[in-house]
C-alpha cells in the first residue's frame, strides 16, 4: 500500500474513531476572499500557515456577520407576516450560516494544533494544502481573465491588465514555491 494511500486511511479510520467525519477546507467566495497579499518571508510552512490563520479569522469574521444580518431580517420578515416562502429562504440560510461556521471553527482548531500526533498533522497539512491550492488555482485563473483582457484591448488598458497578469502570476509561483519548500514537504512524514 503506497504511503499516500496509507495516510488516508489513517486519517480516516482516526476520523471514524473520533465519530467525526474529515473536516472540509473553507471555500473561497463571497466569505472567504482570496487574500489581498502573500507575504511569504521565512520558511514556507510558516509564512503560509501565517497567511491561512488570517484568511480563516477573517472568513469566520464575515461569516458571522452574515449570520447577524440574516437573522435580523428574518426577524423583521416573521414580524412583518412575510411570504412564508421568503422566512424559510432566510432560515435555510442562516442553518446554513451556522454549519459553515462550526465547521470554519473546528478547522481553525484543527489549524492552531501544532503539537498532535502525526494523524492529526496529516489531517492539518490535508487542509492546509486544500487552501493553499485554491489560493494558486484562483490567481491563475485571475491571471488568465487579466491576459485575456491584454490581447482583446490596446493602449493603457492592455498595459494594465498584462502588469496585473504578471502581478498575478508571480504571486502563484511565489506560493506555489512555498508550497514545496521542505518545511512544508517534511511536515507529517514523520514525528
Amino acid at each position: 500500500m503506497s504511503s499516500k494511500i496509507r495516510v488516508s486511511v489513517l486519517a480516516l479510520a482516526a476520523a471514524l474513531f473520533l465519530g467525526a467525519i474529515p473536516a472540509q477546507a473553507a471555500k473561497l467566495g463571497p466569505y472567504f476572499p482570496l487574500p489581498k497579499s502573500f507575504p511569504l518571508s521565512g520558511p514556507g510552512k510558516q509564512a503560509l500557515l501565517k497567511i491561512q490563520a488570517d484568511w480563516l479569522q477573517n472568513g469566520l469574521e464575515n461569516l458571522r456577520k452574515a449570520e447577524n444580518e440574516t437573522t435580523a431580517a428574518l426577524e423583521k420578515a416573521k414580524a412583518d407576516n412575510a411570504k412564508p416562502e421568503d422566512v424559510a429562504k432566510l432560515e435555510e440560510k442562516l442553518k446554513t450560516l451556522d454549519t459553515d461556521i462550526k465547521a470554519t471553527e473546528e478547522e481553525i482548531a484543527i489549524e492552531n494544533n501544532d503539537t498532535g500526533p502525526k494523524e492529526e498533522q496529516a489531517e492539518r497539512k490535508r487542509l492546509f494544502m486544500l487552501n493553499v491550492n485554491q489560493w494558486i488555482n484562483e490567481l491563475g485563473r485571475l491571471a488568465t481573465e487579466q491576459l485575456k483582457i491584454a490581447i482583446l484591448k490596446d493602449g493603457m488598458e492592455a498595459q494594465v491588465a498584462e502588469n496585473q497578469h504578471a502581478r498575478l502570476s508571480e504571486q502563484a509561483d511565489a506560493i506555489e514555491r512555498a508550497k514545496n519548500d521542505t518545511t512544508v514537504v517534511n511536515w507529517a512524514i514523520s514525528r
